[in-house]
């Protein structure tokens, strides 16, 4: 079966998460993902956690993609490039702006040489501003954003994501740029230049907040509430006898629902509780009234499957080990696949989330081993370059295998 992306082919600059994200679901769609490696390889060849050597984060968001060694040091690398990019569709960086304009490889000097090339640059804050060329990750972005201010406990300290967001927000939001200018370019055969900001795909996702400050004219600010909704005290993450579970009641209807079950349909008619915000006035009473009951039961999960059975929204917290492990629901999607890497032997890969009728998305290759390991055929496949010219560009120290 074809994938969704096959033909389209793809030079990577990118580096760390939010790039990688972006190029691995690329690769994974079927695209030709060409890594563009410096000497040493990428700085996520170097991240943690380290398994036999090799870098969890790479392997993970490097599968299905080739490695061409390049040092954008040395004369000639320039040139090399170019005569690549007149036949790649797509090219993908996120260096902080500038670095490639050093490189003399702008969007300008791309389409000379491919007019219907599309570019997309992801940085931290965007190609122009006051921010634009200071450092940024996701723990800045996290900061700045406003997703800290919303994230913890009211009372403490502001509590990061639990993974990098705003790595991912950006990746994702850079491949349904890159896919929807291919839409475009395929009707209109322009190409086009992509400027994706990490603090912008971050603060995008907070239409509560910012819409409450901007409607209310900054009257009403949304604070963090830790485990429970700001504005509904029955939706949130409740304390069992083995773990933690989520539920949700947040309706009326909802909480009617809850308290019958719980045994104290009394409860739906208290006024401290019998509507929105008076059950908000009372917040605590509310996760006293449901945590005593939770008590009851041994198991959080089992307290979820009734629940669900009268159509409420609830499941126990997972760990991730649960959730891989356990979780009949995740297995049944598919989303580990096991490939053989060359060194660590059986390893289960995430896979692509997309899931098309007519099509394909997978994880089909482990990452490359060594940067520039497929410099040779990449050379040779695509500009038809002999040994001996492939060997003299190795001497120079243009590239390397």
């Amino acid at each position: 079966m074809d994938k969704i992306l096959s033909g389209v082919r793809v030079l990577d600059f990118t580096d760390a998460l939010a790039g990688p994200y972006c190029t691995r679901y690329m690769a994974d769609c079927g695209a030709e993902v060409i890594n563009v490696e410096k000497p040493g390889g990428k700085v996520a060849r170097g991240i943690p956690y380290f398994f036999k050597g090799e870098s969890t984060d790479f392997i993970y968001n490097h599968c299905g993609k080739k490695s061409l060694g390049v040092d954008m040091k040395k004369e000639g690398s320039r040139e090399l490039i170019l005569k690549l990019a007149k036949s790649c569709d797509v090219v993908v960086e996120n260096f902080r702006p500038g670095v490639m304009r050093e490189f003399n490889l702008t969007y300008q000097d791309f389409k000379e040489v491919n007019p219907s090339m599309i570019m997309c640059s992801i940085s931290g804050w965007g190609q122009e501003g006051p921010r634009a060329e200071q450092m940024a990750a996701d723990l800045s972005i996290q900061s700045i954003s406003g997703i800290l201010d919303l994230t913890g406990d009211p009372d403490g300290r502001p509590s990061l994501v639990g993974f990098p967001v705003t790595d991912i927000l950006a990746g994702l939001n850079a491949f349904g740029a890159i896919c929807a200018a291919l839409y475009r370019r395929s009707i209109s055969g322009q190409g086009d230049y992509i400027d994706i900001a990490m603090a912008d795909c971050a603060i995008n996702c907070l239409h509560m907040a910012v819409g409450v400050h901007t409607l209310t004219e900054g009257k009403v600010e949304l604070k963090r509430a830790g485990a429970f909704n700001n504005d509904m005290p029955s939706w949130g993450i409740f304390k069992g006898k083995d773990g933690y579970l989520a539920i949700s009641a947040a309706t009326k209807v909802g909480w009617d629902r809850l308290t019958d079950l719980m045994g104290k349909p009394e409860l739906a008619t208290d006024p401290r509780f019998e509507t929105r915000e008076a059950r908000l006035k009372n917040k605590d009473a509310v996760v006293e009234y449901v945590e005593e009951w939770l008590g009851a039961f041994d198991h959080v999960a089992d307290v979820a499957a009734l629940l669900q059975s009268y159509r409420m929204q609830s499941v126990p917290v997972l760990s991730v080990a649960k959730l891989v492990d356990e979780d009949e629901q995740f297995k049944l999607r598919r989303m580990l696949k096991e490939l053989e890497h060359p060194t660590l032997g059986k390893v289960k890969f995430l896979t692509s989330p997309l899931r098309y009728t007519n099509s394909n998305a997978s994880v089909e290759r482990p990452p490359t081993v060594k940067a520039g390991e497929n410099t040779g055929d990449v050379l040779k496949g695509i500009l038809g370059m002999t040994e001996k010219e492939l060997d003299a560009l190795k001497k120079e120290g243009v590239v390397f295998e």
